[in-house]
């Protein structure tokens, strides 16, 4: 008798497996997420090109992409 409550023991409820995985998940989310930042080398600052590059838009381009942009939301 005490066998067969001891194999009803062993299993395990919807609770516990699901605190089980979402630790799992929060340890695979956090071991990701400092793995990417160990891979990640040098300084960001330096990533994106500097004023007078050439793939920086001029600003009278950017006035006018968020003028037209947000001229749907004036009342006429």
């Amino acid at each position: 008798m005490s066998g067969l409550n001891e194999a009803t023991v062993a299993t395990i409820s919807r609770r516990s497996f699901l605190k089980r995985a979402l630790l799992g998940v929060a340890a695979a989310t956090a071991a990701s997420l400092a793995a990417s930042r160990l891979l990640v080398k040098g300084d960001r600052s330096t990533e994106l090109p500097g004023s007078g590059s050439i793939f920086e838009p001029r600003q009278q381009d950017l006035r006018r992409y968020w003028r037209n942009r947000m001229d749907r939301f004036r009342l006429k």
